[in-house]
C-alpha cells in the first residue's frame, strides 16, 4: 500500500506530499497535485530567479532582488519540467522537505 510518509504546507509555498515511491506538488495557484515517480526525475533546482551573473550585471536588480519571489523547478529525465513560485522567506521545514525528495531520488 502506497502510505503517504511526509506532508509539507505552509502559506507562500507549494503543498507537497511525500509518498514511498512518488511525490505530489500542488502549487500556490492552483486546486490539484501533480503526480511526480522518483525513478523519472533527473533534477531538482529551488534557486533566486535574480541571482543569476546575467542580473548581476544589471545595478536595478539588487532593488528588487529581496521581493522576488525564489523558484522550485522539477527537471524529469523524459525533458519535461514544471516551475512553482515559492515564497522568498526561509522555511526551513520546506528545505528539508526538498531535501527528502532529492535523497528518494538519489540525485
Amino acid at each position: 500500500m502506497n502510505q503517504k510518509t511526509h506532508n509539507f504546507e505552509s502559506p507562500g509555498f507549494p503543498s507537497i506530499q511525500i509518498f514511498e515511491d512518488h511525490f505530489e506538488i500542488k502549487a500556490i495557484d492552483h486546486w490539484e497535485y501533480r503526480t511526480f515517480a522518483y525513478l523519472a526525475v533527473k533534477k531538482i533546482k529551488y534557486f533566486n530567479p535574480n541571482n543569476q551573473w546575467w542580473n548581476r550585471i544589471m545595478i536595478t536588480t539588487s532593488f528588487f532582488a529581496n521581493n522576488d519571489p525564489l523558484i522550485l523547478k522539477i527537471i524529469l529525465k523524459n525533458g519535461g519540467d514544471w516551475t512553482y513560485v515559492t515564497s522568498n522567506k526561509y522555511n526551513p521545514d520546506f528545505r528539508k522537505t526538498i531535501n527528502q525528495i532529492q535523497s528518494r531520488c538519489s540525485i
